[in-house]
């Protein structure tokens, strides 16, 4: 009777196991291709991942189509992925971390958020009635879906945790990271009942840069740069900077 208590409990936890959601996988991706989704007519990116895990040394991760990524991923890069095992060694990924900066691909109900039409996007006008200046500390960075703008989770002097959207990722270049001390001004608006900032301008004390992301009516700086854009924007936060400020 032990004995099969115990089998019982094994396949139990093996049942567990395989329908857990949100498993963290950490590796080198070894291969990409494109392949079929599974659940529409879009060509998906699927890497060969080389975890660090011993239980699966290799596993095949499913992100997302090209064209919704603004990135290339190759061969021998470091990636951290959030999701579930759909089959044995396929595994379905909800979110991405690649130099420090969070793909989302599907959200908590692992429906693909490349799926969801542009409209929600119809209420982000930059409105300068609400526009106001702000210091605080960025806890995380990570791509928003279906928009493909760099966001992050902002904590303010005041304690206060607030959504911050900024640019394509192609246009700030590696000027954020997580931990950056900010000073931002932009525009509050409401995106599916929560509050969330438009930057406008930036300044980063630990990189002693300001970038202008908007202008003052919130027309975009970075359109009709394209992605091979690469210099320093100036900033006009409205003071030059103080001794100490970094």
């Amino acid at each position: 009777m032990k004995t099969m208590a115990n089998i019982i409990i094994i396949i139990m936890g093996i049942g567990t196991l395989l329908s857990a959601e949100d498993i963290e996988l950490k590796g080198k991706i070894g291969h990409v291709e494109e392949i079929a989704s599974p659940s529409d007519n879009t060509n998906i990116l699927q890497v060969r991942l080389k975890t660090r895990s011993r239980e699966r040394e290799m596993v095949m991760a499913h992100l997302c189509p090209t064209w919704s990524l603004d990135m290339e991923l190759k061969e021998g890069d470091e990636i951290t992925v959030k999701g579930k095992f759909r089959e044995e060694n396929q595994f379905m990924v909800r979110e991405m971390v690649r130099n420090n900066v969070r793909y989302r691909m599907r959200d908590e109900n692992y429906e693909p958020l490349w799926l969801r039409t542009r409209l929600r996007q119809k209420s982000h006008f930059y409105n300068p009635q609400t526009e106001k200046q702000m210091k605080g500390k960025l806890e995380d960075l990570y791509i928003d879906r279906p928009s493909s703008m760099m966001e992050a989770k902002v904590r303010l002097e005041n304690g206060e945790l607030v959504r911050v959207r900024f640019a394509p990722e192609w246009y700030l270049r590696n000027r954020l990271r997580v931990g950056d001390k900010l000073e931002l001004r932009g525009s509050e608006v409401k995106s599916d009942g929560e509050t969330m900032i438009l930057a406008r301008e930036m300044r980063n004390f630990r990189t002693r840069q300001e970038v202008a992301l908007r202008d003052r009516q919130g027309f975009p700086m970075w359109s009709g740069k394209g992605k091979g854009f690469h210099r320093r924007q100036p900033g006009h936060m409205g003071r030059k900077k103080g001794r100490g400020e970094d």
